[in-house]
Order: C-alpha cells, then structure tokens, then sequence
C-alpha cells in the first residue's frame, strides 16, 4: 500500500508540474501575413501581420514587452528599423512595421526575417516560450514593371487591331456592291423551277435594277445640273458674253435704241416745223 500510495504521489506531482509548465508557456503564434516563406510582399508602407492565440493589447502586452521582442533583419543580417502595434480592435494581433522616419526603404526583390523572442508574453503573463522566425521575400518591382508594360501593349496592339479592322470593313461597306451572281442550275435544284425560269429571272431582277440605278443618277445629275445654274459665282462652260445675257451688252443695246428714237423725233418735229413756216 505504501509502494502504491508514493508512486500515485509521485504521478500528481509531475502532472501538476506538467500542467503548470504548459500554462505558462500556452501563447503560440498560430498566423502570419506575410506567411513564412511567402514571395511578393509589397514594399509599400512593409509590415509583418502577426496572429496569436492570446490578448495582445498595447496597455498591458505592450507595457510589458520590451523592444527587443520584435526584430527585424535584411537578407545581409542588418537589423532594421521598426515600431511595434499591438492590436486594439483585433484581439492578438500585433503589427511590425518598418520604421520610415529614420529614412529607411524596404527593397525590390529581397528577402527579410522577423524574429520573435521567446520572452514575448500576453495580457494575461503566457509565455511564447521559444524564440520564432518569419522569412520572407518583396515583389519584384522591375519583373512587376515589364509585366505591366507588356500588358499595356498587347491592350492597345488589340485596340489598334480592331480599330483597323472596323476601319477596313467600313471602307469595304463604302464600296459598291458586287453583282449578284445566281447559279440557275443550283438554284433549279433548291426551287424546284426550270433553268430557263430562273434565267429570265434573274434578267428581270438586274434590269430592273439598273433602270432603278438609272433613275437615282439622273435624279442626281438634274440636282447638280440646277444646281450649277443657280450658282453666281461659277462660269463651268466658257460662253460669250450676249450668249451669257450680259447685262452690258443689253444696256448697251438698249442705248442705242433710245438714241435712234430720239434722233427719229427730232428729225421729225423738224420736218413738221418747215411745214408750219411755208
């Protein structure tokens, strides 16, 4: 009884040990943005997202922890400006931030490391308990910029393309239309009609087209014909000025008219004054 009252003795106090250990060390860092190993990170306004399992709020956690908790390195090893947000409105959140007042820039296509001290602890005094790392690697901004480029290319290549093409159908539409032509024995075929019928047809079709034709240019050509003689400021033929219906010849001729007329009177009452003396 003694040998099994010790041995259960022996087994509360390591459970009890055990349980205690795990409780002082039950914070753990389940997330990551960006995740360890990750690529393309921005290098825009750079930060490092972390996620754990306990309260992390600047007026107890952020009190507590010292500085050190959080570091950040370049790929050489250098250690990195930073500032530390725990989270308010996200409970165990806490952002690493790259600390640009002290002029500092995250770089194109490198890779940086977060290291968390184990000594980090919540609200409530948990423990991270071992040391943790987060590696990861900004985007490559000139890849990026080629990318960009030839995306806008191949855009606009496709908008000229089409633009083209909307501009040759638009010319071809401009076009006169092709004749129309009918295989009567293909047409015989599908009617059911005698070749000669859909001959005579198509002969009564195209004639009565090209009388339509007919009519619409001469209609046109009246148009422009009336046209030509109402405009003042146009000579389209050469003529001569009495074919012309000059207005100085007429003024001209009607001169001469008034002073023959005046001539005849006066010869007139001359001889009407002889008269009267004899």
């Amino acid at each position: 009884m003694r040998r099994i009252g010790a041995i259960l003795t022996t087994l509360a106090l390591v459970l009890v040990l055990a349980t205690g250990a795990c409780f002082a060390d039950s914070l753990t860092l389940e997330s990551s943005y960006p995740a360890d190993g990750a690529t393309g990170a921005s290098i825009e306004n750079m930060s490092v997202k972390l996620y754990f399992n306990g309260s992390m709020s600047e007026g107890k956690a952020g009190k507590v922890n010292d500085d050190k908790v959080f570091q950040l390195y370049d790929s050489e090893g250098k250690k990195i400006p930073t500032r530390t947000l725990y989270g308010s409105s996200e409970e165990g959140v806490v952002l690493v931030l790259l600390d640009t007042s002290k002029g500092v820039k995250a770089k194109s296509n490198s890779e940086y490391t977060v290291k968390i001290s184990g000594d980090l602890v919540d609200d409530n005094g948990n423990k991270l308990g071992k040391d943790q790392e987060i590696t990861f690697k900004t985007l490559n901004e000139t890849v990026n910029t080629w990318i960009s480029m030839g995306m806008m290319v191949v855009m606009f290549g496709g908008m000229m393309l089409a633009s083209m093409k909307g501009v040759a159908k638009a010319a071809e539409d401009m076009k006169s239309p092709k004749e129309d032509k009918v295989n009567p024995y293909k047409e015989a075929k599908k009617t059911g009609k005698s070749v000669e019928e859909i001959v005579e047809a198509d002969k009564k079709k195209k004639a009565k087209e090209a009388e339509k034709a007919a009519k619409k240019a001469a209609k046109e050509a009246a148009y422009y014909e009336d046209d030509e003689e109402n405009d003042n400021y146009k000579v389209h033929t050469k003529r001569s000025a009495g074919a012309a219906g000059s207005t100085f010849v007429a003024a001209k001729r009607e001169a001469a008219a008034k002073a023959k007329a005046e001539a005849a009177k006066k010869k007139a009452a001359a001889k009407n004054s002889k008269k009267k003396k004899k």
